[in-house]
């Protein structure tokens, strides 16, 4: 089977730019790894990986709170990485 070209998408959250692979998030594979994290909270990580271009850490480390401020050495909260990845969301589901 030939590979597949994934369709990367560049948004941006809060002043920064991103990108997050359509394909990856449309894939069956990834999606259940993500629904199923709570009983495989790895593979999950992996699947949220793909989609973020093998940038996960990164991103992280880079998504800012609602007032701008970068995070800490502990990466951004809970609230702001939910925020992140709705926009996120957002922008992949959007129509070309």
């Amino acid at each position: 089977m030939a590979d597949k070209k994934h369709e990367i998408v560049e948004f941006e959250f809060r002043g920064q730019k991103f990108e997050a692979d359509k394909t990856a998030f449309g894939s069956l594979k990834v999606q259940t790894a993500i629904n199923l994290g709570d009983k495989d909270p790895k593979a999950a990580n992996e699947a949220m990986d793909l989609i973020c271009c093998g940038h996960l850490v990164d991103y992280i480390d880079r998504v800012p709170d609602a007032d701008g401020v970068a995070p800490d050495e502990l990466g951004c909260s809970v609230e702001d990485w939910g925020a992140f990845t709705e926009a996120m969301g957002e922008a992949l589901a959007a129509k070309n």
